[in-house]
């Protein structure tokens, strides 16, 4: 069992301790959000006690700076700009003293130090005896029902009387500088380095005390930043030089007392005169929060996580620890999604600054089937996100010679492009079949015909539109078409002809957008939209053509799919000879000695196969699978579970559930030595993917959902519930049967191991 889970505890995490390595790990862990602000598990003296501290940041989804991209030789076409989300004023700042002397873990005896994030209500709680003079327990949490706010409950309890007891709180408008300000570098690509400050501050007035308003320095984004402190009457207040609020009292031993805190984080706004408008709109907020009160405003936030936790929890009997990883999993990959059609979900959601905010592939093929499925309306909002960037997306087409359609960026915030090096980003255009792929399993899972025949139609157009313009048909491969110079998933084989994952992707794309413009021209909806992006039906013969004749690279003598044209030609890397410590490979080795091997940073040809698994023999799965599994470094976090999904759909179970080990348990762990810098947000969904997914195998195909349900050994259950077409179907898989409760909407006929299930709400 893992230190911070405890036995007969499987909805929280709890530290015990004044270790400060496991504080500083726990950074991470310990991280609350809500889709638009999040901030790390730091202590909140943690700006006094730096050596307690990795990164206190707290972050905002979307809210970005700039700067100038410098490339040692430059070409056409590169990235121009660095996006990076930066840290925001770190509001939870608190610096308790009694009789002068500051309570924190450096300057006296601590004990009974215990800190417990409990998933089921959404809360981070910590507690402690400081010198035998008093003790402290302070709660917070980050509101689903006010996205902007953020709550802190201040409870002391002195054990000596007569001592001045201070807390200062400190509404901080320098923010957490991250690493290097405090003299720490790391070369990790993966971690963009600030130095300094990202945006100015301007302190406003406002009938609720001290407001910021902070605007970017090169992006032009502005923000408001403000706090409201309720305080008893025992409490005598004092405004610091620097706008600080201090509150102060004489201890009466045993005698507990309270402050509770709210700060405020507003949208995003783009003009510096909307400032006035959205100090109005706060001001309205925190009346609201002072009408109702700390209980209530806790209250109504727990409630909401529970009616999360109940469509959205998975069961497991049989190992509590596993249970514990698999809610802490769906708990921060609940947090990381923006809900406002203009935001995403990055790789490290909110809980950190790894990959600078930026929003990758993960969203669609790792992180959004967990919301489809669970949360459909959260589903739509992150795809039209992806729709409110088409245009950017059509500009970067026209940079890479295509004529007609659009290219999604590979990294990016605002939409543009932000990868610098191309082979590994611009060259993976497969997310562009990804994106498409989630449109229509979204409509396939809902029957969403406005989202379907507006935003849908549109992307898978424009997307298909880019194959056609892409690729060609090529003579020598008796008229096949071809997709060349590509980088699949695969991030250690770049720059290749033909990799398989793409072109069968691009395939399926292609054919998603033949049959939604089919039925809206039959159905006489979004012609609007077919009429403004200028769509012609001669361009349903050309995506026709290009997916039949798709080129599916296959090796007939070996009888293995081939991953890329050139990949059974390299030599096989030599894996024998290679140190623990040289792994991953990206940061010992150069990227053309990567690439000249077969090796691989992560699954590719097996998750080809593994979305579309009906589409291959259950023998051509099972070969590729074992040929592509000996070559695979797992240097990526997206790799574990997709292979023991694939273990599950081979029927190799202890295999299954060996890799679910790993994905459930991966940050806890800390696996992949990077928790640090954030969660994995993609595995977190590929977790939930590998037990509805992979366990329970669900696959949607023929209008309706196939379930193939496989229970490990280790396990007596697993429960969980999904959301298909305005229905709420509970499933329970025991070694015994399987059950299929319709609890809400209309009858449905389901698939279970290939056998109609006709299922029944029975709800008077």
């Amino acid at each position: 069992m893992h230190p911070l889970i405890q036995q007969g505890s499987a909805w929280s995490l709890t530290e015990t301790g004044t270790d400060k390595e496991q504080i500083k790990q726990n950074e991470t862990l310990f991280a609350l959000a809500n889709g638009h602000i999040g901030t790390r598990g730091s202590l909140e003296e943690a700006s006094r006690t730096p050596d307690y501290s990795y990164s206190e940041g707290t972050l905002m989804n979307g809210f970005y700076d700039t700067e100038p991209i410098t490339y040692g030789e430059w070409a056409y076409g590169y990235a121009t700009h660095h996006q990076t989300v930066i840290p925001l004023p770190n509001g939870k700042r608190i610096e308790i003293s009694l009789d002068g002397e500051t309570v924190d873990l450096e300057t006296g005896e601590t004990t009974n130090h215990k800190r417990t994030l409990d998933l089921k209500k959404g809360m981070l709680t910590r507690s402690f005896t400081w010198e035998n003079a008093v003790q402290v327990e302070i709660e917070r949490f980050v509101s689903y029902d006010y996205p902007e706010l953020l709550a802190q409950r201040i409870q002391i309890t002195p054990l000596v009387s007569n001592k001045e007891l201070t807390v200062k709180l400190v509404l901080d408008d320098l923010a957490e500088m991250g690493r290097e300000a405090k003299g720490e570098t790391d070369v990790d690509p993966r971690i963009k380095q600030l130095t300094a400050r990202r945006f100015d501050s301007q302190k406003l007035e406002s009938s609720m005390g001290k407001m910021l308003h902070i605007t970017t320095h090169n992006t032009g984004l502005h923000a408001l930043v403000g706090a409201m402190t309720c305080a008893g009457d025992e409490w005598t207040l004092s405004i610091e030089k620097d706008a600080s609020e201090t509150y102060a009292l004489q201890t009466k031993a045993d005698q507990t007392v309270e402050l509770e805190r709210f700060i405020g984080y507003s949208p995003i706004f783009h003009k510096k005169e909307e400032a006035s408008q959205e100090v109005e709109t706060m001001e309205i907020l925190f009346d609201v929060i002072k009408g109702l009160g700390y209980d209530q405003v806790r209250a109504k936030h727990v409630y909401t996580m529970e009616k999360f936790w109940a469509l959205s929890d998975v069961e497991i009997d049989g190992d509590e620890a596993l249970q514990v990883g698999l809610r802490f999993n769906i708990f921060h990959l609940n947090q990381a999604a923006g809900r406002d059609g203009k935001t995403n979900m990055s790789a490290k959601g909110l809980s950190g600054e790894g990959y600078e905010g930026h929003y990758f592939w993960d969203t669609e093929m790792y992180m959004l089937p967990f919301f489809l499925y669970t949360q459909p309306e959260t589903a739509r909002k992150l795809l039209q996100y992806r729709h409110s960037i088409l245009p950017q997306a059509r500009k970067r087409a026209r940079e890479m010679a295509i004529k007609k359609g659009a290219l999604f960026a590979w990294r990016t915030i605002n939409g543009e492009e932000a990868s610098a090096y191309y082979p590994a980003g611009t060259a993976q255009v497969h997310i562009n079949a990804d994106i498409a792929h989630a449109v229509y399993a979204y409509i396939q899972a809902t029957d969403d015909e406005v989202f379907a025949y507006n935003e849908g139609l549109e992307i898978l157009v424009e997307t298909a539109r880019f194959w056609v313009n892409y690729g060609h048909f090529d003579e020598r491969r008796e008229g096949a078409f071809v997709l060349n110079t590509v980088t699949g998933p695969d991030e250690y084989t770049a720059i290749v002809n033909n990799n398989f994952y793409t072109n069968l992707m691009a395939k399926h794309n292609l054919d998603y957008a033949l049959e939604t413009v089919m039925k809206a021209i039959a159905k006489e909806c979004g012609l609007d939209v077919l009429a403004e992006i200028g769509f012609e039906k001669e361009e349903l013969e050309q995506w026709a053509e290009a997916s039949e004749k798709m080129f599916l690279p296959y090796d007939k003598k070996t009888k293995l799919t081939m991953q890329d044209d050139s990949f059974f030609h390299k030599k096989v890397w030599d894996f024998d000879n290679t140190p623990a410590k040289k792994y991953p490979l990206l940061l010992h080795y150069h990227p053309l000695t990567i690439y000249r091997h077969q090796v691989c940073k992560q699954a590719d040809t097996v998750l080809a196969q593994f979305l579309f698994s009906w589409e291959f023999s259950t023998d051509q799965k099972a070969r590729d699978y074992a040929y592509y599994e000996a070559v695979t470094t797992h240097d990526s976090s997206l790799s574990r579970s997709v292979f023991g999904m694939m273990a599950s759909d081979i029927g190799d179970l202890d295999k299954a559930y060996s890799y679910f080990m790993d994905t459930a348990l991966m940050d806890i762990t800390d696996m992949q030595a990077n928790t640090k810098d954030g969660v994995h947000a993609a595995n977190m969904g590929g977790t939930w993917m590998s037990m509805i997914y992979g366990f329970a195998g669900l696959r949607v195909y023929d209008d309706t959902v196939h379930f193939t349900p496989q229970l490990p050994k280790q396990w007596q259950r697993i429960a969980f519930t999904i959301q298909f077409k305005d229905r709420e179907i509970g499933v329970t898989i025991t070694p015994k049967d399987t059950r299929y409760i319709l609890r809400e909407g209309k009858p449905l006929t389901i698939y279970h191991n290939g056998a109609p299930r006709h299922i029944v709400n029975h709800k008077k």
